[in-house]
């Protein structure tokens, strides 16, 4: 009788301790594998909403208006994750959407330039906004923090100046970039969904972009194997202007408004979408599928606390929490 009661202790603490161990490897494996993570949270997300809005939650309208609002997250969340990848980040992108969303506003109403030219100068304008921000990085060697936040303020008071209450009432023909329904959902879906198709294609089929690990990796053992750092930086922080001036402008013509105060914020939930991807703020990880399902998850997020009835100031606070959950788990993916 005392032998057995001896082994049945002794097995007690043998199956505790095996369930621990199992579940510190699950749990380690989630947190090294962000991508799977974010799907069974977007599921759990998902489910949980069904069961207690089933009126609103999961209807037709509700989730084209989730994917909507990751058109614009998304296609600047692919240029942060290019960045994120390569080491850097950049902090500008809101002020670049802004100040493209104006001057596209200001061609086609004010100036009465064509609805065409006037998109392509909103994309263009983001585009050297970006090209100046990796030219004052990698030629006159400013940090990247430094010179991008410098650049959003800049940008914000330019912006106010240019327009300090925005362009209303754009003409007809600009809007249809921004409000073309297909297959039930608007325009910025279907170019968000494009930008993310070529990201994921050039990161991982095409060599050129994926110097880039290199250098988030190792930037100095990337110099000394020839890869060209700064020409790759400089490319970098221009296709991120270019992607922000996209967005900002694809913004203006589906509110049919240029909105000074667009783009506020984006910052913070662009990042914190690549990392809950698989980016790093150490650099050299990350993929763009994984910086789309980042985005999906911040706007079911979103969209969950406006079915709740949550006020607005409450979704910046879920963002920063959201944002060093991330990292916590970027730490412990990292330790491992």
């Amino acid at each position: 009788m005392s032998e057995i009661n001896v082994s049945e202790r002794i097995e007690a603490p043998s199956q505790e301790k095996s369930l621990k161990d199992l579940f510190h490897r699950f749990f380690q494996r989630i947190a090294a594998d962000r991508p799977l993570l974010l799907i069974i949270l977007i599921s759990l997300l998902c489910l949980g909403m069904s069961l207690s809005f089933p009126e609103s939650f999961p209807r037709r309208a509700n989730f084209a208006a989730v994917l909507l609002d990751t058109a614009q997250s998304g296609i600047l969340t692919v240029g942060m994750m290019l960045l994120l990848v390569g080491g850097v980040f950049d902090l500008s992108i809101g002020s670049i959407m802004a100040f493209s969303g104006i001057v596209a506003g200001v061609f086609v109403k004010d100036l009465g330039v064509s609805a065409e030219l006037s998109f392509l100068i909103g994309i263009l304008v983001g585009t050297v906004c970006g090209t100046l921000n990796g030219f004052i990085i990698t030629r006159l060697r400013i940090n990247a923090l430094i010179t991008t936040l410098a650049m959003q303020g800049i940008l914000r008071g330019v912006t106010q100046i240019v327009a300090p209450a925005g362009v209303a009432n754009l003409p007809q023909d600009f809007r249809p970039y921004g409000q073309v329904v297909f297959l039930g959902l608007q325009s910025p879906f279907w170019v968000m969904l494009v930008v993310v198709l070529l990201g994921w294609f050039m990161m991982q089929r095409t060599r050129f972009f994926r110097q880039y690990y290199f250098i988030g990796s190792n930037p100095k053992a990337a110099a000394l194997s020839g890869i060209k750092v700064d020409y790759l930086m400089l490319i970098s922080f221009t296709l991120m202007g270019t992607l922000a001036g996209l967005a900002g402008t694809l913004l203006a013509s589906r509110l049919s408004n240029a909105v000074v105060l667009a783009g506020v914020g984006v910052e913070l939930k662009s990042i914190t979408a690549a990392i809950l991807g698989g980016a790093s703020l150490a650099g050299g990880v990350g993929t763009i599928p994984g910086a789309f399902l980042g985005v999906l998850f911040m706007s079911l997020i979103q969209n969950t606390l406006i079915i709740a009835r949550v006020p607005v100031f409450y979704q910046n606070i879920v963002v920063g929490i959201v944002l060093l959950v991330a990292i916590g788990i970027d730490q412990i993916g990292r330790r491992r």
